[in-house]
């Protein structure tokens, strides 16, 4: 583990200019999304900063499910030139490659539902944001990622889908197209985890109050109370408070035995 080299805010600056600079498709709904509210930058720089103590200079680092590569493009903010990126996704090769250039990410587009094509292990350390709830199987997709990593390599696992998130439950009520079907309690992932190889050294809760809405939802006084209950966050892992955190991080590492 290493002290970490940028404040939250200066990530979440970092994270803004790249969403605004790079040069993408403005009419691809996902990204409008992640540009439509300042607190979704902040989140996510957020999210990073509770898994990159595991990051150092010179590791070879694998986005699974990179998409646009905003977790990488903190990792380069951070590193410059002294860290290898790689990503994939099922995404088309052209879809973000004006991101993935400027975040200097070798990019491989994947073409089976969770087998990878690269050799065992080969990176240091895999990203893994927002990624295990959408595959078909996310036990065969562990399974791989504890292949493709190097013994006593990190797993980061941030935006995992919690079982009692209170956003989630509107979510199922109101918006069930954008809620998540497959769901994940902290105790029982770990023991999960522990059966795929890896021991979780580090855990916590994550976003207790919403950080973005709907597109229906995008109005101006809306978008200034999801920025004014904001502080409210920091009470995510507090208990009992923590039982309905959005979301979930952990930071785990590949295991040969136990």
């Amino acid at each position: 583990m290493r002290i970490p080299e940028l404040g939250e805010p200066a990530l979440a600056a970092a994270l803004s200019d790249f969403l605004t600079t790079a040069g993408a498709d403005g009419a691809d709904p996902y990204l409008a999304a992640k540009r439509a509210l300042q607190t979704s930058g902040i989140e996510l720089a957020r999210a990073y900063a509770k898994v990159r103590a595991a990051l150092l200079p010179g590791q070879c680092v694998l986005d699974w499910g990179c998409r646009h590569a905003a977790l990488p493009w903190l990792a380069r903010a951070e590193f410059g030139e002294r860290i290898e990126l790689h990503g994939c996704d099922v995404c088309a090769t052209d879809d973000y490659a004006a991101f993935h250039t400027r975040c200097g990410l070798h990019y491989t587009r994947l073409a089976h539902p969770w087998r990878l094509p690269y050799p065992d292990a080969q990176f240091d350390t895999v990203l893994a944001g927002g990624t295990l709830e959408h595959v078909p199987n996310d036990g065969e997709s562990l399974t791989e990622l504890w292949r493709v990593l190097k013994p006593g390599g990190a797993l980061l696992i941030t935006h995992l889908p919690n079982t009692a998130s209170w956003t989630e439950f509107i979510s199922r009520l109101w918006f069930p197209a954008q809620a998540h079907a497959r769901r994940y309690a902290l105790n029982a992932f770990r023991q999960r985890l522990l059966h795929h190889g890896f021991d979780t050294v580090a855990a916590g809760h994550h976003q207790l109050m919403p950080s973005s809405l709907p597109a229906a939802w995008r109005r101006p006084w809306l978008s200034r109370l999801v920025a004014a209950v904001q502080p409210l966050n920091a009470l995510e892992n507090v208990w009992p408070l923590r039982r309905f955190s959005a979301t979930l991080w952990l930071i785990a590492r590949r295991c040969e035995g136990f």
